[in-house]
């Protein structure tokens, strides 16, 4: 099973990230979370109601994109 990394960040914060990270003035470490969310709250939003299903359906499907079929 796979260990996905979830980090919680103000916005600010990750764009502030994402702009370095595209600088090259901070590298992204193999430990560092791949995904991002601004709250505790919108994780758990993201995670309620159908959304679990989805997110398996996507991992059972392993496709490199949404859009792809």
């Amino acid at each position: 099973m796979t260990t996905l990394k979830i980090g919680i960040a103000t916005y600010e914060e990750m764009k502030a990230r994402t702009l370095a990270v595209a600088r090259g003035t901070q590298r992204v470490a193999a430990d560092d979370p791949r995904i991002w969310f601004t709250s505790i709250e919108s994780l758990a939003l993201a995670l309620s109601g159908g959304n679990p299903s989805l997110l398996r359906l996507i991992v059972e499907r392993a496709t490199s994109s949404a859009s792809e079929e």
